[in-house]
């Protein structure tokens, strides 16, 4: 009798905790040869970024030091559960990494532009990009942050997560990171990046800790790397999944009833027993 309860408590304890949580039975790997790459109006002295993927697509490797340069998935990203790894491979810069995600192809030349920026800083620097930018020089921070941009910043907009005109071009700062904000990546060290996305959230975690969690109201499009001044910069090992579906109440309800209920007939059969 002991043996076919404590059977029946797993067999119970197991449907409580799949109905808690959703998990994919396995997550879909990215192929990244069928992705595309997009750089900005070129600036003096920074060409536009090249991008090489792997022949088995499960890598792609950005070899310019150069204007702010995108790799543009083939998918949308509301609504998904996406994992890889970032890694710089050389220690002679030290400017910015990082993703974009709601990005729609074109969007370098797209005066309605509206996405998200994920970028992370090595060490603070100010810098000016001159012609054709024809704003003043801006401060990059070191660290992690998410930023909204808007129409076509300049490069001296990028750098700083500024919007240094009224006509709806640059870049807003939403959030620096929980645990990253102030800290720089390190050279020939392999980040893992996850990012949830929803059409009113964003939630990024770095190594499995949470640095970034922001509400709003966001556009859907596609998620992309993205390099700044940044050559020798390697992302890797992309997989796709569903977002993770989140309890409901009722569901938490379920739960402790059920727990509750395994929990008061233990006891009865140990007073018995």
């Amino acid at each position: 009798m002991s043996f076919k309860f404590n059977r029946m408590c797993a067999m119970w304890c197991v449907a409580l905790a799949g109905s808690a949580v959703s998990l994919g039975a396995s997550a879909a790997p990215v192929d990244l040869n069928t992705w595309s790459a997009e750089s900005y109006p070129a600036v003096s002295g920074f060409g536009a970024g090249v991008w090489t993927p792997a022949l088995d697509g499960s890598s792609v490797h950005q070899s310019v030091n150069g204007q702010p340069t995108l790799y543009v998935s083939d998918f949308n990203a509301f609504g998904t559960d996406v994992r890889g790894n970032i890694r710089v491979n050389s220690n002679n810069d030290d400017d910015y990494i990082g993703f974009a995600i709601g990005y729609q192809p074109g969007d370098t030349l797209n005066g309605s532009a509206d996405y998200l920026l994920v970028d992370w800083k090595q060490v603070d620097q100010f810098f000016n990009f001159g012609s054709p930018s024809n704003t003043p020089g801006s401060t990059a921070f070191e660290g992690l942050a998410v930023s909204r941009v808007s129409g076509i910043p300049t490069a001296d907009e990028f750098w700083g997560h500024v919007n240094f005109d009224a006509d709806g071009n640059g870049l807003q700062e939403l959030a620096r990171g929980n645990t990253l904000g102030a800290t720089g990546w390190n050279e020939f060290t392999t980040y893992e990046f996850r990012f949830v996305f929803q059409p009113n959230s964003l939630m990024v975690f770095v190594d499995n800790q949470l640095e970034l969690s922001i509400n709003g109201n966001f556009s859907d499009g596609r998620l992309a790397f993205y390099n700044f001044s940044q050559a020798d910069v390697t992302y890797s090992a992309f997989t796709v999944d569903p977002a993770p579906a989140i309890p409901e109440p009722e569901t938490y309800a379920l739960m402790l009833a059920g727990l509750v209920a395994v929990g008061a007939v233990a006891r009865r059969r140990k007073a018995r027993g």
